[in-house]
């Protein structure tokens, strides 16, 4: 494995104080079970979760999964690798930052990968774990497999048998794959979206699409009063403000209204486009750094949308050239960083669309070829993206904040066609 430079100087920093601490093997917290002097049982620290070690940062891994199904799983600290197993070549492969769903359409498996590192995110204070890295499990039913991870439950949804699932989350963390729900509707484009101690799923509209969301309880069974419409609904992501689902006129914006479960209350928004927009320039395909409340999306040949969910507003960014992804990096400092067609990186002024700094054309014979291009992604974090370009059989390293100065060049596998980073 080979590094254009030098590792980030805040890991390099805590390197020494958590080496021994991510070794393989190394004892856990103690357990509570242990007695202490005068024969009582020994309190749970704040934080404490079985089998994981709490650590001073996050834990950022790579896992690169090629054509075939070989994932690799790249620690970013020391570039140390290890071997996840195969998997059912995949169609599709995404990450709610711990856990790796590698899908295959061809033989309905949806394989879940437990990276052992995560984020927790308590808004006044954030933990970091590590744990030894497996396979969870599988499940498998009829096509490609879409996930929407969240903390309590997973939800995975096969459009071509019209099935929804809802896992536990906790138990998929102890590798059991466990159903709290299993929901049978007509075949469509759709999703379930974990929300609140429930979920968000898509109705069946005309033509394989979804027409509205309704809410669920964790077994399944449809909250009465809580459904919105939203039609030809396409594309969904959660911010820290709630999940947006993509419409025909615009975004549908769930929030929770109350501190009961999603049984309470569940409020449903509409925020238009503000002006009508062509099928072919909606935005379907939406990303961000995770949980922030703004969110990017391509428009067609155009350029990219940008919606703030905080202020219920789009803005248009027109692009000199094509896009292939997007990503809103930052609700801060207006980051907006999206891979150009011609494998070209680029920052984009988040007024204008204009590009205030790109790369050389790092990707280009991997989006050239139709069987690579779908698994080429931008991986963001708070310092660095990733750009998995697995024709050229690398992964870079970009520092977003740096004019998109390449920081390393990483082997993540010998074909990295998919990529999910993890510990964020």
């Amino acid at each position: 494995m080979s590094a254009s430079s030098s590792h980030r100087p805040a890991l390099l920093l805590a390197a020494a104080l958590i080496t021994s601490l991510a070794l393989p093997g190394c004892a856990a917290p103690e357990d509570a079970s242990s007695a202490e002097a005068g024969g009582g049982a020994a309190e749970k620290p704040h934080g404490y979760v079985e089998g994981a070690d709490e650590m001073p940062e996050a834990q950022l891994h790579l896992t690169g999964i090629d054509r075939s199904g070989a994932a690799t799983l790249v620690d970013l600290l020391d570039e140390t690798s290890v071997s996840l197993g195969s998997v059912d070549a995949p169609s599709s492969v995404s990450t709610d930052g711990r856990f790796v769903f590698a899908s295959s359409a061809e033989t309905g498996t949806l394989t879940v990968l437990d990276s052992g590192a995560w984020t927790v995110d308590h808004q006044d204070h954030v933990h970091y774990y590590s744990a030894q890295p497996r396979r969870a499990g599988t499940v498998t039913e009829q096509g490609e497999a879409v996930v929407e991870g969240g903390p309590s439950l997973t939800g995975v949804w096969f459009g071509d048998s019209g099935v929804a699932l809802l896992l536990d989350s906790e138990a998929l963390g102890r590798g059991e794959i466990v159903e709290t729900a299993r929901l049978e509707s007509s075949p469509h484009t759709g999703m379930v979206v974990p929300f609140s101690d429930g979920a968000l799923a898509t109705v069946a509209g005309s033509d394989g699409l979804a027409s509205g969301v309704r809410a669920i309880d964790r077994d399944g069974e449809a909250i009465e009063g809580l459904e919105a419409e939203c039609a030809e609904l396409a594309g969904s992501i959660t911010t820290n403000v709630g999940v947006v689902f993509g419409c025909a006129d615009g975004a549908l914006l769930a929030t929770s209204t109350g501190d009961g479960g999603i049984g309470s209350a569940v409020d449903f928004e509409k925020i238009p486009y503000p002006q009508a927009v062509d099928a072919t320039d909606r935005a379907t395909d939406f990303d961000n750094r995770r949980g922030r409340p703004i969110v990017a999306a391509v428009s067609g040949d155009r350029g990219a949308w940008l919606l703030d969910t905080r202020a219920r507003r789009w803005s248009f960014l027109p692009t000199e050239v094509p896009l292939a992804r997007v990503v809103a990096a930052s609700d801060s400092d207006d980051h907006t960083v999206a891979l150009a067609r011609d494998g070209r990186v680029l920052l984009l002024d988040p007024s204008t669309g204009a590009a205030v700094a790109a790369t050389e054309p790092l990707a280009a014979t991997s989006l050239a070829d139709p069987a690579l291009a779908a698994g080429v992604t931008l991986q963001l974090d708070a310092d660095r993206v990733y750009l998995n370009a697995p024709a050229e059989g690398v992964v870079y390293e970009l520092d977003y904040g740096d004019g998109l100065r390449v920081a390393r060049t990483l082997t993540v596998g010998a074909e990295p066609a998919f990529l999910a980073e993890t510990g964020r």
